[in-house]
C-alpha cells in the first residue's frame, strides 16, 4: 500500500502539472455555465427554465450527430503530415451539414413543441458553432499547446462575463443573456483560428472526397460513441418533458448538472492521458498498463470523495445557490452521485479504446448503453417519476463500463496491447 501511494503521487503530480491549463479551462467552463444557468434559474419560473434546458439538451444531442467524432479524431491525429488537408475537409463538410442541423432543430423544437424560435435559433447556433471550436481546440490539445488553448478560452469567457454582468444589471430579457454566450463562442473561434495560423494551419473552405472518406472511416465510430453518450447523458430531460413537465425538467436538471461537476477533475486527468496513450500506441502498438492502473486509482478516489462530499454538503449547496425553489433537487442529487464511479471508469475505458484505434468498442458499448438508458427511463419515469431517471442513470453508467471492460480484456487477450 505504501509503495502504491509513493508511485501515485509523482504520477498524479506529473499529469496535473502537464494538464493544469486543461483544469483551468474545465473549471472556468463549469463556473461560467453554472453562473449562466443560475441566473436563468433565478430570473425565470421553473417552466421557462425547463424549456430552455430542453432546448440545450436536444441541440446538444443533435449537434453530436453532426460532430462526426472530429474532436477526438483530430486530437489523436494532431501530428499527422496531412493534417491541414484533413482539417480543411472536415470544417468544410461540417459547414455543409449546418443547413440540415437547422432544419431538423426547428422541425422538432418549433413545429413539434412550439418553443420560441428566437430561443431555438440562439441556442442552436451557439451549440453548432461551438462544435467548430471543439475541433480546432482538439488540435491544440493534440500538440500539447495547453497554455495557448487556455489563453484563448479565457479571453472568450471574459467577454461573456462582462456581457452577462451588464445584461443582468440592466435586467434585460433572457434573449440577451443567451446572446452573450453566442458572442463568446464566435470570439473564441476567431482566437483559435489565429492560433492555428501560428501553427501553420490556415483554414481553407474546400474538401477532398478521398481525404474526407479516410477521416470518416476512423472518426464516425468515435462520433457514434459520443452520440450514444450524449443520448444517455441528456435524453432524460426530453423524456421527463414528455411524461412529466418542463417544471420537472428544471428540478432534475439542477441535480444532474451538479452531479456532473466532478467531471472537471476526471476530464483534466483523461485529456493528457488520451494524448499520451495515443502517441505510445502509434509508436509501438502498446500502451502502459502501469499508467492505466494509477489513473484508475485516482479516478476511484475522486469518485468516493465526491459521493461523501455531496451527501454532506449537497443540501447546503442547492439551497444557497438556487434557493428553496429547487429544494426538491436535493434528494435526487444525493443518489445521482453514486453513478460517478461508473461514469469515470467508462470514460477511462473509452479513452483506452480510442487510443488503440478500437473506436468500435465505445461505439458498440455506448450504443447498448443508450438503448438501456432510453428504455429504463421510459419505463421507470412512468411509474416512479424523477426517481426513475435517477435509477436509469446509475444503471446505464455501470452497464457501459462493464461492457467496455469486457470487450477491452477480450481484445487484449488476442493482441496484447498492454505492456508492463
Amino acid at each position: 500500500m505504501k509503495s502504491l501511494i509513493i508511485k501515485i503521487f509523482p504520477f498524479a503530480k506529473r499529469i496535473f502539472q502537464e494538464s493544469q491549463y486543461v483544469f483551468y479551462i474545465n473549471l472556468i467552463e463549469k463556473i461560467v455555465f453554472f453562473v449562466f444557468f443560475l441566473i436563468l434559474a433565478r430570473e425565470l419560473d421553473k417552466t421557462h427554465y425547463g424549456l430552455i434546458a430542453t432546448v440545450f439538451a436536444f441541440t446538444g444531442i443533435l449537434n453530436s450527430i453532426f460532430d462526426l467524432g472530429f474532436g477526438f479524431y483530430f486530437q489523436r491525429e494532431a501530428g499527422a503530415e496531412d493534417l491541414k488537408e484533413k482539417l480543411d475537409s472536415a470544417i468544410s463538410f461540417r459547414l455543409i451539414l449546418m443547413m440540415i442541423f437547422i432544419f431538423v432543430m426547428f422541425i422538432y423544437l418549433y413545429i413539434n413543441l412550439a418553443i420560441d424560435p428566437v430561443i431555438i435559433g440562439i441556442i442552436g447556433l451557439l451549440t453548432y458553432l461551438n462544435g467548430f471550436n471543439v475541433i480546432l481546440n482538439s488540435i491544440l490539445y493534440g500538440k500539447k499547446r495547453y497554455k495557448k488553448s487556455f489563453k484563448g478560452f479565457l479571453l472568450s469567457r471574459v467577454i461573456f462575463a462582462v456581457l452577462i454582468i451588464i445584461f443582468y444589471l440592466l435586467k434585460v430579457q433572457h434573449y440577451m443573456i443567451l446572446g452573450s454566450l453566442l458572442v463568446s463562442v464566435i470570439f473564441h473561434f476567431g482566437i483559435l483560428f489565429k492560433y492555428l495560423h501560428e501553427e501553420k494551419l490556415s483554414l481553407q473552405l474546400k474538401f477532398d472526397y478521398l481525404v474526407l472518406k479516410k477521416i470518416l472511416f476512423s472518426s464516425v465510430p468515435i462520433g457514434m460513441g459520443i452520440i450514444f453518450v450524449l443520448i444517455y447523458d441528456r435524453v432524460d430531460l426530453l423524456i421527463i418533458e414528455r411524461f412529466l413537465s418542463f417544471e420537472a425538467v428544471a428540478i432534475y436538471s439542477i441535480a444532474y448538472s451538479l452531479y456532473k461537476v466532478p467531471t472537471i477533475i476526471s476530464n483534466v486527468l483523461l485529456t493528457p492521458i488520451f494524448t499520451d496513450l495515443s502517441k505510445s500506441f502509434s509508436l509501438n502498438n502498446k500502451i502502459d498498463r502501469h499508467e492505466v492502473f494509477l489513473v484508475s486509482i485516482i479516478l476511484l478516489t475522486i469518485s468516493v470523495v465526491s459521493i461523501i462530499f455531496v451527501n454532506i454538503f449537497g443540501k447546503t449547496i442547492i439551497l444557497f445557490f438556487y434557493s428553496t425553489k429547487y429544494s426538491l433537487s436535493i434528494s435526487y442529487l444525493k443518489y445521482l452521485v453514486y453513478a460517478l464511479p461508473g461514469l469515470f471508469f467508462n470514460n477511462l475505458t473509452g479513452v483506452i479504446s480510442n487510443s488503440i484505434r478500437k473506436e468500435k468498442i465505445p461505439m458498440i458499448s455506448n450504443g447498448f448503453g443508450a438503448l438501456i438508458h432510453v428504455t429504463t427511463n421510459v419505463v421507470l419515469i412512468r411509474f416512479y417519476g424523477l426517481w426513475g431517471a435517477v435509477a436509469a442513470t446509475i444503471i446505464s453508467e455501470y452497464f457501459v463500463f462493464i461492457l467496455q471492460l469486457i470487450m477491452l480484456l477480450k481484445h487484449n487477450f488476442k493482441h496484447k496491447f498492454f505492456e508492463a
